[in-house]
Parts: structure tokens; C-alpha cells; sequence
């Protein structure tokens, strides 16, 4: 089986694990997992997929596609808790698995063990979005995990970088990791900047939807390709460029951009995100067969290292600095937040495609090399695995799952919104005599159908569609604009009721 064949294998695995993960109700990476393992077990199989394209090629869609759901006011209402997951939490993972790895394994050399806790400790962004998504979870606790599942791999691989010089160099300098951090934080999140001003002039100049979806393609990789050729942080610039499209190419005239956008958005992100953890199950299968000393003492070994980073977060989330009081919410309409609701941000801590592809990444002669790259299949796996699994139960038992009933609240607030802007351009075109009062009537009855996802027309009413075109459109026009100024405060509900608009605009 040659690579080309593995790697359509994979991509089509990729997307049969979601309705099969919806069928079985559990999250799709999960069942890539499981898919790519499988495949992993095939005679014949082989992905030698570079090291180093793996993050570049994969990351940043999966990065652009959360930020795109989100919006930056919600994570700079909780960056406090953010940082402290993102930054420390990671220096604390890093160090604590790196004590545990050189006393347990003498032979391993301390930057090594380094190299081990910077590959291990970043939840990945693509798992833990997907995850919270599907639980129904308050809004402060989703933004909180894919708060630090976008942020702390500027962490992770800073860490990360300067262990594997140190290790190479011979000479390993913690002033030199604080450096380098402060430089790729801030140069990425300048190139991210400037990427995301360069790209959204270019986004008005051209003049179809389809070329503006082909282009927010490009829009990650070219901040996170700029940002690495200058040895910043590529993912850091993913971010701030998102961000800044966000905040700033909010054109509530621009329908077809958003239907064409969105449908486009959501087959990359499928297609990525099913081929990324379909490759974590296979080289899984691929780490075993490189061991050289039998599996059972490597396998202890990386037992050893998952139970120290779940003890590590819990002990982080439930004892340090009251991280509790600090997750509180200035909203309070959210649910108040108690044990349960940290034991669930301490058990949803998944692994996946940044340990894997870091560990990849590592130079053939780099020492222990196979040991790393087992122990980071394995974490990957069994992090993926076990909360995938058991989350969902937890989060029922805990009765935790409020998000969607804030959800569905938040709409309402929403829709009334829209239908309030609509109403308000109706009495405008009454008053100037453009529609009359029945006709008012009638519109705004069907109006309120649109929002609520209802059919609203008979017969007569059809008949009238072609010359009430206009006032339709105007009407939808107000709604639209109302509900993209609310964006920043309620983005998933907002993009719902937009759907419904947009797809009602483009008739008109």
C-alpha cells in the first residue's frame, strides 16, 4: 500500500467518522483515532510523512476554524484563567514530567526529559473544541479549554524549541526559554497583525464569494509561514489574524461570502481534522513496531507519564492560586462555577496533533528518540480516548450540560433583536407610505417565521413575494446588521440566526 493510497485512506476516514461518531455519540476524533489504529494494523502500510510539514500543513486550518467560530472579546474576558493554563500550567507540566522521566529513567538525559514535558503538556485545540462543542457546556467553560488549547502551544513549542538546541548544543538556559518566548509571542502576534490587514484588503478587492473563500484558505498559512521564517510564533499569528478579520469584516450586506464561507469552512475543517487524528491512531501502530526492547517497559514508562499529567492538572486546577474564583464570570446569566464544573476543565486536558508532530520532529539522532515518540503516541491515544469516552457520561451525571439551554436563551435574546431592528425599518417604510398597514402586518409575521425557523407563507402570500421583493431585502438588511453588532458577545448563537437570514437573503 503506497502512501498516496494511505493518505485518500485516511482523508476518507476522516469524514465517515462523523456520522459513525454521531451514530455511536462519540466525539469524531475519537473514531479517527480508532480508524487510523486500524489502518495502522493493515499489512503494508507506511505514511513517511516529513516531521516538519506536519504542523505547518495541518495546524493552521484547524487554528483559523476555531478562531472563526469564537471572537477575541470572549477570550479577553477570561484571559486571566487562560494565561494560567496556557503559560504556567504548561511550565509546570514541562517540569514536573521532566523530573519524573530522569528519576524513573536515569538513562535519559535531562534536556531529553525537557524535550518529553514540552511535547506533552499542550491539550490540543482541534480535540478539545470538538469536544466541548457536542457536551452542551456552560460558555465560560468552553472559552476557557479552547482558550488554552489555542494559547498554550506558543508555549509548548517555544519550550520545546530551546530544549532540542540546548540538547544538540550541549547547553541549556532558562533565561534563554523566557527570550525566546517573549520574542515569538509578541513578533507572531505582530505578523498575524499585519497578515490579517494585508489579507482583508485583498478581500475587497475580490469580486467573488468563491474566490473570498479560496483566499481565507491561504489567509493561515500565510501568517503562520511568515511568522515561522522569522522564528516567531506561526500559531500565535494564525490567531491574531483571525482575530483581527473577525473584528473588522463584519459586512452584514456580504450573504453569499457567508453561505459560500461557511459551508467551504466546514469541509476543510472535517476533512483536516479527520485525516489529523486518523494520523495519531496510525502512528501509534507505527511507534510499536519501532521499539527494540519489547513493548511492556516502554508501555510502563508512558503509563507513568499519562497518570502524571492528569495528576498535575487536577492538582493545578483544584489547588493553585484558587484558580476557581478566577474562572468566575463578569456574565451572570452563567451557571455559577463549583467542583464540578473544574473537575471537568481538569479531566477534558487531550493531547493530540502538536504532541505528535513535535515529537515527529525530532532529529534522528536526537537521544532516545523512540522512546519520546512512543510515549507521545500514547499519551495522544490514551487522552483522546478516556475522556472522549467518559466526558459526555460525567458531564450528565455532574449536570453540567446548561450550555445549550444558555444557547438557546441567547438566541432568543438574539432574535428579538433582529426582529426589533426589522420592525423598526418597517414602521419607517409605513410611515412614508411605501407598504401599508396590512401588508406591515403581514411582514412582520413572516419575519418572525424566518427567525424562528418556521413556514410562514400561503398562497396569497407567495403571489406578493416578487413585488415586496425589495422591502423583504430591507427588512432583512436591518435584522442582519442588528445581529452582527452582537456578534462579539453571543457568536454561536449569532452566526445561527444569521444562517437563517442569510440563507432567506439570498432570494432577494
Amino acid at each position: 500500500m503506497d502512501q498516496r493510497t494511505v493518505i485518500l485512506l485516511l482523508l476518507v476516514l476522516g469524514l465517515l467518522c462523523v456520522p459513525v461518531g454521531a451514530r455511536l455519540r462519540l466525539p469524531a476524533p475519537v473514531v479517527a483515532t480508532v480508524f487510523g489504529a486500524a489502518l495502522g494494523l493493515l499489512p503494508g502500510r507506511s505514511l513517511s510523512l516529513h516531521p516538519e510539514v506536519i504542523l505547518p500543513v495541518l495546524l493552521p486550518p484547524l487554528l483559523f476554524a476555531a478562531v472563526q467560530r469564537s471572537s477575541w472579546r470572549r477570550f479577553a474576558r477570561g484571559w486571566k484563567p487562560i494565561l494560567l493554563l496556557a503559560v504556567a500550567l504548561v511550565f509546570v507540566t514541562t517540569a514536573v514530567v521532566a523530573a519524573v522521566a530522569a528519576t524513573v529513567h536515569p538513562a535519559l538525559p535531562l534536556g531529553a526529559a525537557v524535550v518529553l514535558g514540552a511535547i506533552t503538556s499542550p491539550p490540543d485545540p482541534a480535540a478539545v473544541s470538538a469536544m466541548a462543542g457536542r457536551l452542551g457546556l456552560p460558555r465560560r467553560t468552553v472559552t476557557l479549554l479552547e482558550g488554552e488549547g489555542l494559547f498554550n502551544d506558543v508555549t509548548a513549542l517555544t519550550i520545546y524549541q530551546v530544549a532540542v538546541a540546548g540538547v544538540l548544543t550541549g547547553t541549556l538556559s532558562v533565561w534563554s526559554a523566557v527570550a525566546s518566548f517573549g520574542y515569538t509571542a509578541a513578533v507572531g502576534a505582530g505578523v498575524g497583525l499585519a497578515a490579517g490587514i494585508v489579507f482583508g484588503w485583498l478581500f475587497d478587492r475580490l469580486p467573488t464569494a468563491e474566490l473570498r473563500a479560496g483566499l481565507s484558505l491561504l489567509t493561515p498559512y500565510a501568517a503562520y509561514l511568515t511568522a515561522d521564517s522569522v522564528h516567531a510564533s506561526g500559531v500565535l499569528a494564525v490567531l491574531a489574524a483571525g482575530f483581527w478579520l473577525g473584528a473588522t469584516r463584519a459586512d452584514p450586506d456580504d450573504v453569499a461570502g457567508r453561505l459560500s464561507g461557511r459551508n467551504f469552512w466546514d469541509v476543510v475543517e472535517e476533512l483536516v481534522t479527520g485525516f489529523t487524528f486518523g494520523l495519531i491512531g496510525l502512528e501509534f501502530i507505527e511507534a510499536l513496531d519501532d521499539l527494540d526492547a519489547g513493548v511492556w517497559p516502554y508501555a510502563r514508562f508512558a503509563i507513568l507519564i499519562c497518570l502524571t499529567l492528569v495528576a498535575v492538572r487536577f492538582a493545578w486546577m483544584f489547588g493553585v492560586g484558587g484558580l476557581t474564583k478566577r474562572m468566575r464570570s463578569r456574565d451572570p446569566a452563567d451557571v455559577p462555577v463549583g467542583w464540578g464544573e473544574t473537575l471537568i476543565v481538569a479531566w477534558a486536558g487531550m493531547r493530540g496533533v502538536v504532541t505528535i508532530a513535535t515529537a515527529l520532529a525530532l532529529p534522528r539522532d536526537f537521544p532516545a528518540r523512540s522512546q519520546i515518540v512512543f510515549v507521545a503516541a500514547v499519551v495522544a491515544v490514551v487522552t483522546l480516548l478516556l475522556p472522549g469516552v467518559t466526558l459526555p457520561w460525567l458531564v450528565k451525571r455532574l449536570g453540567l450540560s446548561t450550555g445549550a439551554k444558555r444557547r438557546r436563551q441567547a438566541e432568543q435574546e438574539v432574535i428579538a433583536m433582529a426582529q426589533e431592528a426589522g420592525q423598526r425599518r418597517l414602521e419607517q417604510l409605513q410611515a412614508d407610505g411605501t407598504v401599508s398597514a396590512e401588508t406591515a402586518h403581514r411582514l412582520a409575521q413572516w419575519q418572525r417565521a424566518i427567525l424562528v425557523d418556521e413556514e410562514a407563507e400561503d398562497d396569497d402570500w407567495v403571489r406578493q413575494r416578487q413585488r415586496l421583493g425589495d422591502v423583504r431585502a430591507q427588512l432583512l438588511a436591518a435584522s442582519r446588521a442588528a445581529v452582527l453588532d452582537h456578534r462579539t458577545r453571543e457568536p454561536e448563537a449569532v452566526d445561527d440566526v444569521l444562517r437563517r437570514l442569510d440563507l432567506h437573503s439570498a432570494v432577494y
